[in-house]
């Protein structure tokens, strides 16, 4: 469901990622996983967290669930754009991803890619690393 592929471990150097998961295991198996991919990572418990941990600043993507108590992902999306007035790219992360439209995601939150679970922590690496690639080249 996404467009790049970069293994350019020079692309990430200084990067720092929120996963939202509120999933304990899965969130850790994240971090831990794209820390050992080179990434700097930050793990919410749900949405209202990010939201907090997010308007301290320093992050450059967030990786998100949709399905979480509290704020869901496109609600963590919502506040994102229209309170944080940030443009940080925004993966989501879903077990619905049949019923989830991206192109209503991307057009009304600028979501750029839509992981349906389960996935391979290495094809979240690669599309970060695509998605760094892209806007270093712009």
């Amino acid at each position: 469901m996404y467009p790049y592929s970069i293994n350019d471990s020079n692309s990430i150097a200084g990067h720092h990622i929120l996963v939202v998961e509120d999933s304990i295991v899965l969130g850790e198996v994240l971090r831990f996983n794209l820390e050992q991919e080179g990434f700097q990572v930050t793990w919410a418990a749900d949405g209202k967290e990010a939201i907090e941990l997010f308007a301290q600043g320093g992050y450059d993507l967030v990786v998100t669930d949709y399905e979480m108590p509290i704020l869901n992902g496109e609600q963590v999306c919502d506040q994102l754009r229209n309170e944080c007035l940030s443009d940080v790219p925004i993966i989501m992360c879903t077990a619905k991803g049949m019923e989830l439209d991206l192109h209503r995601l991307a057009d009304k939150y600028g979501v750029k890619a839509l992981l349906q679970k389960p996935f391979s922590v290495s094809e979240l690496a690669d599309l970060i690393r695509g998605l760094f690639a892209v806007r270093a080249a712009v």
